[in-house]
Order: C-alpha cells, then structure tokens, then sequence
C-alpha cells in the first residue's frame, strides 16, 4: 500500500504509523511475539505479552474461551471485539479516503 514507511519485514502483517512500525507474528503459524521498530531506532523491540498462549496455537479462542468460562471472565473472541476490528478497519479506509488521521470510536474491549 506504501512506500513511505520506517521498515519493513514483509510477509508478516504489518501497521505502519507516524512513530514506527508494529509487525505481528505470521497468522499462519499462530505463534510469535509483536515487535515494535521505533522512528530512528536501530533495532526491533519484542512487545509484551498479555494473554498467553506464545507459542503454535490452533484452537487458541476455544482454550481462551474455556479458561474464561472457568474463571467466570470474559474472553476474547466475542462481538465487542469484533466491532472493535470492523472500527479499525473503517477507519483505515476513511482515513485513505479523507487524507485524515482519525481515532476509532470503540475502544479496546478488556
């Protein structure tokens, strides 16, 4: 989509903003760790993890869900954070089309 970021390491995903670059683990594999390159750092910086579950996970919502109902919490895989995704989602093609930065409505679900 463009040229004019801080770096890259393609094939992995990738979000490219003003301060740096955030690229996340290959979804093919589902495990990794977030990394973070900072405008002007030399290095990649690993990202901490919050949930667990780092390593080949297939079946990760299932056990997340599992975990949550045993605890009596909530897990991920539910509405809010899939309207949460759709928000970003919107936001990147209104902010393509209007030249804008803009902020999402929603915020990140606990």
């Amino acid at each position: 989509m463009t040229f004019d970021v801080w770096t890259h390491q393609m094939p992995w995903i990738e979000i490219y903003g003003s301060e740096g670059t955030l690229r996340c683990p290959d979804p093919n594999t589902f495990g990794g760790v977030p990394m973070l390159k900072r405008a002007g750092a030399a290095e990649w910086s690993a990202m901490p993890l919050t949930h667990g579950f780092a390593e080949n996970s297939r079946g990760i919502g299932v056990a997340d869900m599992a975990t949550a109902l045993m605890r009596g919490g909530s897990f991920r895989p539910q509405g809010e954070l899939a309207y949460h995704v759709l928000d970003i989602m919107q936001a990147f093609h209104e902010s393509a089309a209007s030249g804008n930065m803009l902020t999402c409505k929603a915020g990140v679900p606990d």
